[in-house]
C-alpha cells in the first residue's frame, strides 16, 4: 500500500506541473471524484472486453492511458505487459512507461528491472530516442564500461541512421570527452583517453549522417587543440570525405521521407533507397527504419525477412518480431518454417511453428502453409507413409473448394508415380477427374497424360487420351496433338491409324479442302444462278412483270432477298455473334441428332428447314462460352455423311462476307497438281503412288457432296524430290486413266465487279424485242460490217439508210 501511494503520489505530480490553489481544492474535488469514478468504469468496460478477446490493439492503448490518469502503478504497469505479451509496443508507448517507472525507481531492485525493460524496448523497434535515453539513464547508475557497452549497442543497431544517427555519436563523444577532463594533461591516462575520442571522431565522420558538416567543424577545433603529433588526422579527413560523397546519394531520399504522406509513397521511397545502397549493414538499418513506420505491411516484414535468410539466428528473430506485427501473414509463416529448416532446427519446433501459423491465419485456409510444411517434411523425413498420411489430412481439410486447382492432390499422385505407386496415383487423378471443371479442362488431362507418359505404361496412356477426348470441351485440339505426337513417337502404324481416325472424330485435320480452281467453280455457278434470278425478276421496257402488281405495294412489304443476310432467312432466328456460328453444306439426311454428336458441348441447335419441313441443309449452333464457339471453327470440313461440313463465323454486315481461301494462289515448287485420277481412288491409294519418293501430305480435291474429283495436291519434302516425281509419273497410267502432273501453280482469283465488254447485246430467252423488225437476208452482223470498208476507207454503213419504197421494189424484186 505504500508503495502504490508513492506511485500514485509522483504520477500526479508529473501531470500537474504547478501546484493547486488551496481556495480551488474544494471545487475541483467533486469534479475529480466523478471523472475519476468515469474512468474507472471505463477501464472495468476495457478489461471485460480484453478478457474475452486479447487481441483487440487499441483497447490495450486506450486502458494504459485510463490507467496512467488514475495514477495506479500497478494497474498500469500489468496493462503494459499485457499489451507486450500480444503487440511490440510503439517507441511512443514505451518512453511513457520506461519515464513513469524513472520518476518512481528508487531502488537498486527497480533500476535493475528498469534495465530490463530497456533491453525489451530497443528489441521491438529501432528508435535513436530510446537509446539515447537508455544511455542517459545509465550515465548516473552504473559505471563508464557499461554506458559504453550500451552506447555501442545503440550504434551498431542505429548508428547508420543517417536523419537521427547524430545524437547517438554525440553522445558518445561527449561520454569521452567529459571523461578527459578527469585525467591529467599530457598523462598517458589521459592522452589514451584523447585517442579514444579522436577514434570516436574518425568513425563517427565516416558515416554519412545528415548535419555531418558541424561534426566536422567541431573535429577542426579540438584537433587544433591537441598538442602535436599526439593523433594522425589523415585518416579522418579521409573517411569523412569518403562519407561525404555517399551522403550526396543518400540526401534525395531522405528529403522524399520527410515529405511523404502516404504509407505506400514511404513504402515506395524505402524500396528504392535499399536497392541503391550497397553496404549490408545500412541495408539492415533502413529495413528496421522502415519497419518501425510500416510495422503492419507484411509485405515490407517479407523483404526483410528474405534478405536476412541466410544471417543465422539473426534471420529467426527478425521472422519472429515480424509475426508479432503481422501474424495473420501467410507468406510470413511460411518463411519462418523455411528459416527454422536452414538453421536445422528440430522437428517439434517446425510442427509447433506450422501450428501457430494454422491458427493465427484463421479462418483462411492455409493452403500454401500446408504445402510448404509438406514440403518440409517430404525433405527432412524419410517416413513415407507420415507423409501420406499428412497429405490425405490436408486434403481432408481443406476440401475442394479450398484447392479448386487440386494442388494437394495432383503433388501426391506425382510423389507416388515417382515412388513406384502408379495404382495409387491414378486412384487420386480420378478423384480429380470427379470434379466437373476439371474434367472438361485440356490442361488437367494434359498433366496427367504427362505423369502416365513418365511413370506408367502406353495402354493406360492410350485409354486416357480417349477419355480426354470425349470429355474435353475448352481445347480438344491440344489433346489430339499431344496424342498423335506420342504415337510418332512410340507408337506403331496400326496405333497411328487408329489415333488419326479417333481424331477425326473430334477435330479434322486440315488435309482436305477446297482448292482454288474448286472455289473458282463456284464462284462461277453461283454468278450464273445469281444472273439468272437476276433476269426472271427484271422487268423490261413496256412489259409489266407477271409477279409485280401495278401499285408496289408487294415490293415494299417484301425485302429484296439479295440484300438480306445469309442467316437472317429465317425470322426467328437472332444470334450473337460471338457464341454462334454458321453450318453449311449439310446433307439432306444430317438432322440435330448427328449435329449433336458433331457438336457434343452445344447449348442449341437449330436447322433451318423450308416450308415443307425438308432441311435446307445449313443450320446454326449456339455454344455458351466464346471459347467452345472458337473450337467449333477449328473443326471446318469435318467429314459428316459423306459431304465436309462448312463451318465459319456469323457475320451480319454483307461487305464482311468474303470468300476465304485457306490455301496458297502461288506456284509451290515442293508440292505436284495431279488431274485424271480415278475418283474412287482413296487418299491413301494416291500416297501409295507417290510411295518411292516418300510424299509428305496427298490432299484429294472434292465437290460439295464429298465425292473426289479426280484432282489431288501431292507435297515433297524438297524441290529436288517433287522434281523427279514428276518426271517419273507424269502421264503415267493409274487403272483405266492416264494421270497429268505438273508443279502447283493454282490461277489467282477473278476480280469481282469487272465485267466482259461483248460486242453483241445478250439477249434472254424470254426476250422478244431484241433487233429491229428487219428481214433476216438483210440483217448484216456487227463484226463483219466492221470489218468491210470503202474503196476511199469509209466505212459501208455511212451509206444513206434506205426508204419503204426501196425494200418494196427488193421484195417484189423490181
Amino acid at each position: 500500500m505504500i508503495k502504490k501511494s508513492i506511485g500514485r503520489d509522483y504520477l500526479k505530480m508529473s501531470e500537474e506541473d504547478e501546484p493547486m490553489d488551496i481556495n480551488d481544492q474544494n471545487d475541483s474535488s467533486s469534479s475529480s471524484d466523478e471523472e475519476e469514478q468515469e474512468l474507472t468504469n471505463r477501464a472495468e468496460q476495457l478489461e471485460r472486453e480484453l478478457d474475452s478477446n486479447k487481441y483487440l490493439y487499441d483497447a490495450h492503448v486506450e486502458i494504459v492511458q485510463v490507467y496512467r490518469k488514475l495514477s495506479d502503478l500497478n494497474s498500469m504497469r500489468a496493462a503494459y505487459q499485457r499489451f507486450h505479451e500480444c503487440y511490440p509496443l510503439t517507441p511512443k508507448l514505451w518512453l511513457e512507461w520506461l519515464r513513469d517507472e524513472i520518476r518512481i525507481a528508487n531502488t537498486t531492485e527497480e533500476q535493475k528491472r528498469l534495465f530490463s525493460l530497456f533491453d525489451k524496448a530497443v528489441d521491438d523497434y529501432l528508435s535513436v530516442e530510446l537509446w539515447v535515453e537508455y544511455a542517459q539513464y545509465s550515465i548516473g547508475l552504473s559505471n563508464l564500461e557499461t554506458t559504453r557497452s550500451i552506447l555501442e549497442r545503440g550504434l551498431t543497431s542505429a548508428g547508420l541512421h543517417a536523419s537521427e544517427g547524430s545524437l547517438l555519436w554525440d553522445t558518445l563523444r561527449e561520454l569521452e570527452n567529459a571523461h578527459i577532463s578527469l585525467k591529467d594533461t599530457n598523462s598517458d591516462e589521459w592522452k589514451t583517453q584523447v585517442k579514444r575520442l579522436a577514434d570516436v571522431f574518425k568513425r563517427q565522420l565516416s558515416v554519412p549522417l545528415i548535419g555531418m558538416e558541424s561534426t566536422y567543424h567541431e573535429w577542426k577545433e579540438w584537433f587544433k587543440s591537441l598538442p602535436e603529433e599526439i593523433v594522425d588526422p589523415e585518416p579522418v579527413e579521409w573517411a569523412y570525405h569518403n562519407a561525404s560523397k555517399t551522403l550526396e546519394a543518400y540526401k534525395p531520399f531522405e528529403e522524399r521521407l520527410l515529405i511523404a504522406e502516404s504509407n505506400e509513397e514511404i513504402y515506395d521511397v524505402y524500396k528504392e533507397y535499399v536497392k541503391s545502397v550497397k553496404d549490408p549493414s545500412t541495408v539492415l538499418c533502413l529495413y528496421e527504419r522502415a519497419a518501425t513506420t510500416l510495422c503492419l505491411v507484411p509485405s515490407l516484414w517479407l523483404d526483410y525477412c528474405m534478405y536476412a535468410f541466410n544471417l543465422g539466428e539473426s534471420a529467426l528473430k527478425i521472422n519472429g518480431r515480424a509475426l508479432r506485427n503481422c501474424p495473420w501473414s501467410e507468406e510470413l509463416w511460411i518463411t519462418r518454417l523455411r528459416v527454422l529448416e536452414k538453421l536445422g532446427k528440430p522437428e517439434k519446433d517446425v510442427l509447433t511453428c506450422f501450428e501457430q501459423g494454422t491458427s493465427s491465419i484463421s479462418p483462411a485456409p492455409g493452403l500454401e502453409l500446408w504445402l510448404s510444411y509438406l514440403e518440409n517434411v517430404r525433405r527432412t523425413s524419410e517416413d513415407a507413409e507420415k507423409l501420406d498420411k499428412l497429405f490425405s489430412q490436408a486434403i481432408q481439410q481443406l476440401g475442394f473448394e479450398n484447392d479448386p486447382l487440386c494442388k494437394l492432390n495432383r503433388w501426391h499422385a506425382r510423389l507416388l508415380a515417382k515412388r513406384g505407386d502408379m495404382p495409387a496415383a491414378r486412384k487420386i487423378w480420378n478423384s480429380i477427374l470427379h470434379q466437373t471443371s476439371n474434367k472438361s479442362t485440356a490442361s488437367v488431362w494434359l498433366e496427367y497424360a504427362s505423369l502416365e507418359r513418365q511413370y506408367g505404361d502406353a495402354s493406360h496412356l492410350r485409354s486416357l487420351f480417349q477419355r480426354a477426348l470425349k470429355a474435353c470441351t475448352d481445347w480438344p485440339q491440344c489433346l489430339c496433338e499431344e496424342w498423335l505426337m506420342f504415337e510418332r513417337e512410340e507408337g506403331t502404324l496400326e496405333d497411328i491409324l487408329k489415333c488419326t481416325a479417333k481424331i477425326k472424330t473430334v477435330v479434322t485435320i486440315p488435309t482436305q479442302s477446297y482448292t482454288q480452281n474448286e472455289t473458282n467453280d463456284a464462284n462461277s455457278d453461283n454468278q450464273q444462278k445469281g444472273k439468272k434470278r437476276k433476269t426472271d425478276t427484271h422487268d423490261n421496257k413496256g412489259i409489266k412483270s407477271k409477279r409485280s402488281k401495278s401499285d408496289g405495294s408487294e415490293e415494299q412489304q417484301r425485302p429484296n432477298k439479295k440484300d438480306e443476310p445469309h442467316f437472317a432467312k429465317d425470322k426467328h432466328i437472332t444470334k450473337d455473334p460471338k457464341l454462334t456460328v454458321f453450318v453449311s453444306n449439310l446433307h439432306p439426311s444430317v438432322g440435330e441428332e448427328k449435329l449433336k454428336e458433331l457438336f457434343p458441348n452445344a447449348a442449341l441447335i437449330e436447322l433451318v428447314k423450308d416450308r415443307k419441313g425438308k432441311s435446307r441443309c445449313y443450320g446454326f449452333i449456339q455454344f455458351s462460352k466464346e471459347e467452345e464457339a472458337m473450337s467449333a471453327l477449328a473443326s471446318d470440313r469435318t467429314p459428316l455423311d459423306g459431304r465436309p461440313v462448312f463451318i465459319s463465323e456469323i457475320k451480319p454486315d454483307k461487305s464482311e462476307r468474303k470468300p476465304e481461301f485457306k490455301y496458297a494462289v502461288t506456284t509451290e515448287t515442293n508440292k505436284l497438281f495431279v488431274r485424271g485420277l480415278p475418283k474412287t481412288k482413296t487418299q491413301e491409294e494416291v500416297k501409295e503412288i507417290f510411295k518411292a519418293y516418300d510424299p509428305t501430305d496427298v490432299r484429294l480435291v472434292l465437290h460439295k457432296n464429298g465425292q473426289p474429283k479426280g484432282l489431288a495436291y501431292v507435297e515433297f519434302a524438297d524441290d529436288a524430290t517433287a522434281k523427279r516425281a514428276l518426271q517419273a509419273t507424269d502421264q503415267m497410267k493409274v487403272d483405266d486413266s492416264v494421270i497429268s502432273v505438273a508443279i502447283s501453280a493454282p490461277p489467282g482469283k477473278k476480280q469481282q465487279g469487272v465485267r466482259q465488254q461483248v460486242s453483241e447485246p445478250l439477249r434472254h430467252a424470254r426476250s422478244r424485242l431484241q433487233v429491229p423488225l428487219i428481214p433476216r437476208s438483210l440483217q448484216v452482223k456487227s463484226g463483219e460490217s466492221k470489218e468491210k470498208q470503202t474503196s476511199n476507207g469509209s466505212s459501208a454503213s455511212n451509206e444513206a439508210p434506205k426508204s419503204n419504197a426501196d425494200f418494196r421494189k427488193m421484195l417484189l424484186n423490181k
